[in-house]
């Protein structure tokens, strides 16, 4: 699953560039966040991901535990959201 999550970074960084997001998700917004999450979904094809359960400042997501974290997604597609945000912090 990494080595698919690491090849999907060239479109996160093109999105990240187009809507002006830096690099380290401590410091995104909630609105960073959200935007986050809707390429996820496009581009993982997550379903019943929402929205409102992550509406939170990065640092607020990444400072979360694994297990409240996937709480908030459906099973194995917050895994998916957890490995990519991961991989984000640590600047890879």
């Amino acid at each position: 699953m990494t080595e698919a999550l690491k090849a999907s970074f060239a479109s996160w960084e093109k999105e990240q560039i187009r809507l002006n997001i830096v690099k380290d998700p401590r410091q995104w917004s909630e609105s960073n966040v959200a935007q986050w999450l809707c390429w996820a979904i496009r581009e993982f094809s997550l379903e019943g991901v929402t929205l409102h359960q992550f509406y939170m400042r990065g640092k607020d997501i990444c400072s979360m535990g694994k297990e409240s974290f996937l709480a908030r997604a459906p099973p194995f597609m917050g895994d998916i959201l957890w490995e990519h945000l991961e991989i984000l912090q640590k600047g890879k």
